[in-house]
């Protein structure tokens, strides 16, 4: 198949080919996303959430923050956050995380 032949599929999780967030730690842009802790898992009363730094080299869109609803400039150290343990699963989990402000997610309404 040449180059020019490829698909127009839409990119995504539909295909096989896996999301950056399921690929593993050793893939990103750059050195920065091997050096990063792997996500952490926190404990709270609307269940457990996986929570993994983004660091600003890697932050390249605009996302906007659920707690606050201000944006997250391209470029900003943010959290990105999503369920362990989703009802649909691990994709849906992946598919439907937020990208948090550090001080927003550790001062999100607990109860």
């Amino acid at each position: 198949m040449s180059a020019h032949s490829r698909s127009r599929r839409p990119s995504g999780n539909s295909g096989s080919k896996p999301s950056k967030w399921q690929r593993g730690q050793g893939s990103g842009r750059d050195i920065s996303r091997i050096l990063d802790p792997a996500p952490r898992i926190e404990r709270a009363f609307d269940g457990d959430w996986l929570v993994q730094f983004m660091p600003g080299v890697n932050a390249l869109k605009t996302y906007t923050c659920p707690e606050c609803c201000r944006k997250i400039p391209p470029g900003t150290a943010h959290l990105v956050v999503w369920q362990e343990n989703h009802m649909f699963g691990r994709d849906r989990a992946i598919a439907e995380r937020r990208h948090w402000h550090s001080k927003c997610w550790q001062t999100r309404s607990k109860w």
